[in-house]
């Protein structure tokens, strides 16, 4: 058998709509005017499930930072994320992890060679014992003076925080041949979503283990907000 390739598009969106990092866009509900600077996660676990229900394991664990991805120019081709080599075959489902799963996480960069993701001591909270699993930031206004002055910096982080996707999908993988298959990351249903309202003028920055109630409202919202087209 052959091998073909498989392109995840990452479309960032708000609403519906492509997110344009530095654009002006408004917070669900309470209608604060917002800008989003950065976009960036860890993905574990990048499985295929075929027809028959069993799994093809592709990629354990990578970060990918959609920052730049979604400047003006380049928003609405999203981030492409390259998968080669897959044994051709049909499948029905696509599966990943928002994070860094259990296993992984219990360790820290030191335990990581220099090319690995996780060597990043940047991406490390210490005092969590934890990857940053995502980071979502930006400005955002919260007087009302039609200025953004205010800085967010929603990172997501520990156990609880991780985030299992799975996406039904009919797709095939054909020899010598890109299948591309486009997943929406909301970002308007990550802070609105089927949890509730995340409450970002009382935590506008994640940062201490005390957060983890409101991450968990982040992470539960995050399953909602990403669906594949």
């Amino acid at each position: 058998k052959g091998t073909g390739n498989v392109d995840m598009v990452f479309l960032l969106q708000y609403k519906g709509e492509p997110l344009v990092m530095f654009d002006t866009f408004f917070y669900p509900v309470t209608g604060e005017m917002i800008s989003f600077t950065k976009f960036a996660t860890y993905i574990s676990d990048i499985t295929f499930q075929k027809n028959d229900n069993s799994q093809l394991l592709l990629k354990e664990i990578d970060y990918l930072d959609m920052t730049n991805a979604h400047n003006a120019a380049n928003a609405t081709k999203g981030f492409t994320y390259k998968i080669p080599d897959i044994p051709e075959g049909s499948f029905s489902q696509l599966r990943f992890g928002i994070g860094v799963s259990e296993d992984l996480n219990a360790m820290a960069p030191k335990d990581f060679p220099s090319n690995s993701v996780l060597s990043s001591s940047a991406n490390y909270w210490t005092s969590w014992k934890s990857y940053i699993f995502s980071r979502t930031e930006g400005k955002i206004d919260f007087n009302g003076d039609n200025k953004m002055e205010d800085f967010f910096t929603l990172h997501a982080g520990g156990n609880d925080a991780y985030t299992q996707i799975d996406l039904e999908k009919t797709f095939t993988v054909t020899k010598d041949k890109t299948t591309t298959l486009e997943i929406v990351i909301d970002i308007e249903k990550y802070l609105n979503g089927s949890e509730s309202l995340y409450d970002i003028r009382s935590f506008p920055s994640i940062h201490s283990l005390e957060h983890i109630p409101v991450i968990k409202i982040l992470s539960k919202n995050m399953k909602g907000a990403v669906s594949i087209r």
